[in-house]
């Protein structure tokens, strides 16, 4: 579960889940509330490596998403833990409408661990 908090320039987030997994699934979900986006059917498939911290394995790979987007017009749409690796898929798109998520700060990024994991993000907008 997420959801969103104030912040006076940009765009603030708190997920609360049980898992890394559900950590990235979560962020995810945040990209598809974001944006509208027409999909294409083609498929793109991509790992990342968690083996460092989780602040710092979420900032890269958030910010590789943001990239992606802006860059080779893939969308992520879903993603997985296997074997200490995220799979990510992505879709090539068409249109995307929606105000942009520049960066995923590191100004603001927090990981609580406790019985849940609790993620605070913010992004430049």
């Amino acid at each position: 579960m997420y959801r969103q908090l104030n912040h006076t320039a940009d765009v603030r987030y708190e997920i609360v889940c049980n898992n890394e997994e559900e950590i990235f699934k979560e962020l995810v979900r945040i990209f598809k509330d974001h944006y509208s986006v027409k999909l294409k059917e083609r498929e793109t498939k991509l790992e990342y490596d968690l083996s460092k911290s989780l602040e710092d394995a979420i900032f890269d790979i958030v910010n590789d998403w943001i990239y992606l987007i802006e860059s080779r017009r893939l969308f992520p749409c879903d993603c997985h833990v296997e074997n200490g690796r995220l799979v990510c898929r992505f879709k090539e798109f068409e249109e995307i409408q929606g105000t942009e998520l520049k960066a995923l700060t590191y100004h603001g990024l927090v990981v609580e661990r406790s019985d849940k994991i609790v993620l605070r993000v913010v992004f430049d907008t």
